[in-house]
């Protein structure tokens, strides 16, 4: 073998002892090759991944953080979210004492001493504000709203006008200036009701969407139903039922309109109910519907089948031709013909009403009309035998004993009242 060839030799086992050091080690010592090995007990993986962080403790939120999401606890009430009313009391409270455990310091800030402002005219724990105004480091301003909404909430009238009837409610947040301005249109509400409107007004338009708007348009029309200007009365009582008709409050508005509108046509001043129509007809098609067909309803639930009948046949007018309002006001109109000369008229249009695909309280209302229309005009049967050939008396027959006829007699005043009213009403109308 030449010298090259020996070299070649010698680096290529210098090679293969560098590459397979275990081939080498195993071959010195007469071992077999690792791959013949039993394999050595597997060692457990290094975890890499990061070590997860401790948590730091949540930050604690100022005052102002806390009360905010009470506006839209609120706003909720306002869409008809009975769970958010509900819920009110419970989120007060704990509004309360997260609030009462805030760093005394924070209430130095302007933010926060408002937040505590608007907490408290929201329907807040009192005990809250007490708190901050005993404190004594909140900015003059916010103090001195402080100690007025604090006299409101306690009841003390003549404290809380001295305190903050010189607040000018536009120069705050809207949100809180919304607050303040419904404030202070209660507390002068008796003593200058003109003043009193244009401050509901103003809470109107600084919190608009909200509870305070709602709030403050409910509060202003009744207030225009013990006297004021009929045609706004109409305008806001319209405005109110478009806007806030889901609201938890809205029933109870309906009822008192009604009430109102009725009262005006049955014992205001001639002409009155006259005024309330027109008023109604120059709204939306939509809104007169809605509101005639409240009047209507709730004028035949008290008897007052003139006005019935001329708030069913406006509604009729209004109502789209196929609409499910069509039968409703149909049969509306149908109850108030059967309480006058009309009663004919009133039974045909009853029957033609179909109440199947109407609400349940519809056709119970339904039901109940034909119950009084046989009253008023089927007399009540006498005892007797059926094979007497004479005819039956006249109950009402002078020298008879009246006790039968006692239970007719509220259905027939109540249609004589009714045809004397409506003969009266429609006259006005040019029926």
């Amino acid at each position: 073998m030449t010298g090259f060839a020996v070299t070649r030799l010698t680096v290529l086992g210098l090679a293969l002892a560098i590459l397979t050091p275990g081939l080498a080690k195993a071959d010195e010592h007469g071992e077999e090759p690792p791959a013949k090995q039993m394999e050595a007990p597997a060692q457990p993986p290094v975890d890499i991944r990061p070590k997860a962080e401790t948590k730091a403790p949540a930050a604690v939120k100022a005052p102002f953080e806390i009360v905010r999401s009470l506006d839209a606890l609120q706003d909720q009430i306002v869409q008809g979210n009975a769970a958010a009313q509900n819920a009110l009391p419970h989120i007060i409270a704990q509004m309360g004492e997260k609030l009462m455990a805030a760093d005394p310091q924070s209430w130095r800030q302007v933010k926060n001493a408002r937040a505590v402002i608007t907490y408290t005219l929201s329907g807040g724990q009192v005990r809250v504000i007490r708190h901050v105004i005993q404190l004594g480091n909140s900015p003059e301003l916010e103090k001195k709203i402080m100690d007025g909404a604090l006299a409101y909430v306690e009841g003390q009238e003549p404290k809380a006008k001295q305190l903050l009837m010189d607040i000018n409610a536009r120069s705050l947040p809207s949100s809180l200036g919304g607050h303040v301005a419904l404030v202070q249109a209660m507390l002068i509400s008796h003593d200058d009701p003109g003043k009193s409107y244009d401050l509901l007004d103003l809470a109107r338009v600084l919190a608009p969407g909200t509870l305070v708007e709602e709030t403050a348009l409910r509060r202003e029309v009744f207030n225009l139903s013990e006297g004021g200007n009929l045609n706004k009365y109409v305008l806001l009582s319209s405005q109110y039922l478009r806007r806030f008709q889901n609201s938890l409050y809205a029933e109870n508005f309906k009822q008192r309109f009604s009430s109102t509108v009725i009262r005006f046509g049955m014992t205001g001043e001639p002409g009155q109910f006259n005024k309330i129509v027109n008023s109604i007809s120059e709204l939306e098609p939509n809104d007169q519907l809605h509101l005639f067909m409240l009047i209507a309803q709730t004028a035949i639930l008290n008897g007052n089948v003139a006005i019935a009948r001329v708030a069913s046949e406006k509604a009729i007018e209004v109502a789209k031709e196929g609409s499910k309002d069509v039968p409703r006001a149909k049969l509306y109109e149908a109850a108030a013909l059967i309480l006058t000369n009309n009663y004919d008229q009133g039974i045909a249009k009853l029957k033609e009403v179909d109440v199947s695909r109407m609400p349940k309280h519809d056709a119970e209302f339904k039901a109940a009309i034909l119950s009084i229309a046989k009253q008023i005009r089927q007399w009540p049967e006498m005892a007797g035998s059926e094979d007497d050939p004479e005819p039956k008396p006249n109950p009402l027959a002078p020298g008879r004993d009246a006790t039968a006829a006692a239970s007719a007699e509220p259905a027939i005043d109540l249609a004589q009242k009714a045809i004397s009213d409506t003969d009266q009403l429609l006259q006005e109308h040019g029926h």
